[in-house]
């Protein structure tokens, strides 16, 4: 692809991401899409053949972006979640569309997103098998429970940022603190 062709379809991309991060894939819009990345819905068509393929694409990109920041691993799940909430806190856009995958039908779920809770849901399996973690919490409500205590506890520390680097600390410290208690094997 040629750089102006590169460069179209980063604007597309980038454009997306903020329109499937406030509204979801349901409530996005081509148009809205075309018009902030100054392209035409021709040109995003000659892209992304439709809408679910280009929410897949964003998909790929703030999933894949956010497993290499907060990568998962059942020995140390508290700074997993620290990790995941310096991201979220990074990347507001990446936790809104972690929310919004979480209320989309999951016969939406593009596969990267389906790979990627699969890979965490081993994890958590072994860890849980390897006695690292409590096994009275099944995986996939742990790893509910984990991505929603990271991602609310960033948010809320988010939107009352004026407070400072003091309150940030604090949401962090106590979140990381909140997860040692819940994995830790009885």
């Amino acid at each position: 692809m040629r750089a102006a062709g590169q460069a179209t379809r980063e604007r597309i991309l980038a454009a997306a991401k903020a329109e499937f991060a406030e509204f979801g894939i349901a409530g996005a819009r081509i148009n809205r899409i075309a018009a902030a990345a100054h392209a035409s819905k021709d040109r995003l068509y000659a892209y992304f053949p439709g809408k679910n393929e280009l929410y897949a694409a964003v998909t790929e990109r703030w999933t894949s972006e956010t497993s290499v920041e907060a990568a998962m691993s059942a020995d140390d799940l508290p700074a997993y979640v620290g990790r995941l909430f310096d991201h979220f806190i990074a990347h507001p856009d990446n936790a809104r569309l972690q929310a919004w995958a979480e209320l989309e039908p999951a016969g939406d779920m593009p596969g990267v997103l389906r790979r990627t809770i699969d890979q965490k849901l081993a994890e958590l399996r072994h860890g849980q098998h390897e006695g690292l973690i409590t096994a009275e919490i099944p995986a996939p409500i742990l790893l509910r429970m984990l991505t929603d205590l990271a991602r609310t506890s960033a948010t809320h520390a988010r939107a009352g940022s004026s407070a400072g680097r003091d309150r940030l600390a604090q949401h962090r410290a106590a979140t990381v603190s909140a997860v040692a208690r819940i994995v830790t094997p009885p």
